[in-house]
C-alpha cells in the first residue's frame, strides 16, 4: 500500500507517565535493531521516565532478548495494530534503507511523530521539524537531540503527524495511483 485508513475524528495524543518510543518491524539485521537498542540504552542513562519498546519477531529476537535487561526496555514480539499505536508515542525506524516505510504512514495517522535514519521516498512522508525528522546518522547523539525536541514540543508534532498523514489517505493514495497509470 502507498496509503493508509486515515481516521478523521483523531486529535492529537498526549505523553501520559512516561515518554513510549517504539520500533516497530521485523527483528532483522537489514532493520538494525540492535541501533533502536543502542538509542534506547544511551537515552535511558539520563532519563529513566521512557519506555522503548520492540514490536515485531524475526531472528534477533532472542538474541537481544538475552543480551540486553531493563524494565524500560520491553521486548513484545507481534501485537495488534492498534494496540501498538495506542501505547506509542514516537516511533524510530534505524533501518538504513527503507525507501516507503509503511510504518511511517500507518504511525502518522495515529498522530504519532517519527525520526527516520532511512534514505529514499521517506523525505515525501516525513517533514524533517514538522511531523518528525529524518537522520541520515548512526549517531546515537543525534537521534537522543531529536527525541527530545519532538518530547519538548509534542502537541505540534503530533498534530502535524495526522494533518500530513491525511495526505496519504488510502483512497486518495489509489485513485492518485490509477490516474497516472491512466495519463
Amino acid at each position: 500500500y502507498n496509503g493508509v485508513k486515515v481516521n478523521k475524528y483523531n486529535t492529537p495524543k498526549k505523553i501520559k507517565k512516561k515518554l513510549q518510543i517504539s520500533f516497530i518491524g521485523r527483528l532483522e539485521k537489514e532493520n538494525n535493531p540492535q541501533f533502536f537498542v543502542q538509542i534506547a540504552l544511551e537515552y535511558l542513562k539520563k532519563n529513566q521516565n521512557v519506555i522503548f519498546n520492540i514490536y515485531g519477531d524475526g531472528s534477533l529476537l532472542n538474541k537481544l532478548k538475552l543480551k540486553y535487561s531493563s524494565k524500560n526496555l520491553i521486548f513484545h514480539g507481534w501485537v495488534k495494530q492498534k494496540k501498538i499505536y495506542n501505547i506509542t508515542n514516537l516511533v524510530i525506524i534505524t533501518s538504513p534503507l527503507n525507501n516507503y516505510p509503511y510504518v511511517a504512514l500507518e504511525a502518522k495517522s495515529f498522530g504519532i511523530p517519527v525520526i527516520s535514519c532511512s534514505k529514499g521516498d521517506i523525505k515525501k512522508i516525513i517533514f524533517n521539524g514538522i511531523d518528525g525528522f529524518i537522520s541520515y546518522t548512526n549517531s546515537s547523539k543525534k537521534i537522543i537531540y531529536l527525541i527530545d525536541k519532538i518530547k519538548n514540543d509534542y502537541k505540534n508534532f503530533s498534530f502535524n503527524s495526522i494533518k500530513r498523514s491525511k495526505n496519504f489517505e488510502l483512497n486518495k493514495s489509489c485513485n492518485n495511483f490509477w490516474q497516472k497509470i491512466n495519463d
